[in-house]
């Protein structure tokens, strides 16, 4: 081997190092930390807390099957239809907050801004490039964010339904914990990975199911959801949930990120009925039926909910399961027209009044 193809394979190898510790670097902190000490404890009386994690209430549901091998097959195959024909129309979302009423900003994926009595409630907010612990890897966000952070204007609460990337992102945590006085709510255990972030604890509320806070004069609930947690190999060590958002003009569902169960009509007696539900449509694969609803069961979960105007949340940002990219959109109309369930699917950055939402201009369609 001559001296130049041993340089040339140093620099190669050096290379390759240095991306290695540019993708890493950072992947520590956003992993968050474990729960330990009083959270800990609080955590092992709740009752779907048992042999060192969460457990949903159906036995047997199946969070990593075993036919994630086809999954991944059907990810790698087609990949074209699971993007945008076209740029994704954005709107602005700079304008004065809501005064009073209900309103609610998408901001893709299932990042909202509920506007409720005056009070601001952001949920899942993820503002990073990619959903990912490494923001040189992973899942891209496939359009611009409608406004940056700073220029959200007063946050009263960050609600958060559970711990995965794509719900919770440490750079956006970070950015709001400095941007706004935000109570920061979420479910038992997420709490260690706020604390790891910096977040003061007096800031940080959690809850279990049933559990919830008044913030101004709305109150938020955590609800059952089925899903799992996780941000490492570790699973089910912090609790998922949906949220309930109930005030003086209205009540609001937030599935965060859910499977179809056999609760909704519960969740709708005690709770409801809701003038607004904001509900995942997107992911789903037959691999992971059990916790993540697909379009039909979207409508259907709505339905026992007594649900009222049903936004689709959980698509259109990052490319995470094989489905074609505006197939949730286009099956949730089709179940919505045979139900009789309203929807409105706005554009990303759009502020929609409830009382008052747009019809369907069919945006998704992109020429």
């Amino acid at each position: 081997m001559t001296r130049l193809n041993r340089l040339a394979i140093a620099a190669g190898a050096a290379s390759a190092l240095g991306a290695l510790a540019v993708t890493g670097r950072g992947v520590n902190a956003s992993m968050g930390s474990r729960p330990n000490g009083d959270r800990l404890e609080r955590m092992r009386r709740s009752p779907q807390y048992r042999a060192g994690a969460f457990h949903n209430t159906c036995p047997g549901t199946a969070v990593m099957p075993a036919g994630q091998r086809d999954a991944l097959q059907r990810f790698l195959a087609g990949s074209e239809l699971r993007r945008p024909r076209g740029p994704i129309p954005v709107v602005s979302a700079s304008r004065e907050p809501a005064t009073d009423g209900l309103h609610v900003t998408w901001f893709g994926h299932a990042s909202c801004l509920v506007e409720l009595d005056g009070v601001r409630l952001l949920l899942d907010p993820v503002w990073s490039e990619r959903c990912s612990p490494s923001q040189h890897v992973g899942p891209r966000r496939l359009h611009a964010v409608p406004v940056p952070l700073a220029g959200l204007g007063r946050v009263d609460a960050v609600v958060i339904s559970h711990d995965h990337y794509d719900h919770l992102d440490m750079d956006t945590i970070c950015s709001l914990r400095e941007l706004s006085d935000a109570v920061f709510v979420v479910p038992l255990g997420v709490g260690s990975h706020l604390d790891s972030w910096g977040v003061p604890a007096d800031r940080v509320v959690e809850c279990d199911w049933g559990e919830g806070v008044e913030v101004g004069a709305v109150r938020l609930t955590a609800v059952e959801a089925q899903h799992f947690s996780g941000r490492g190999l570790r699973r089910d060590g912090t609790l998922w949930a949906s949220w309930v958002l109930a005030g003086t003009s209205g009540t609001v569902f937030f599935s965060g990120d859910t499977g179809f169960f056999d609760g909704y009509t519960g969740i709708g007696a005690e709770h409801g009925p809701f003038d607004l539900s904001l509900m995942a449509v997107g992911a789903y694969d037959v691999a992971w039926h059990d916790i993540h609803l697909d379009p039909e069961e979207a409508v259907e979960a709505t339905r026992l909910l007594g649900g009222g105007l049903l936004v689709p949340i959980h698509w259109c940002t990052f490319v995470l399961a094989p489905h074609p990219w505006a197939e949730p959109v286009e099956r949730l109309l089709v179940a919505a027209a045979t139900h009789g369930i309203p929807v409105a699917v706005p554009r990303v950055g759009d502020r929609v009044a409830v009382a008052d939402p747009p019809g369907l201009d069919a945006w998704w369609e992109l020429g």
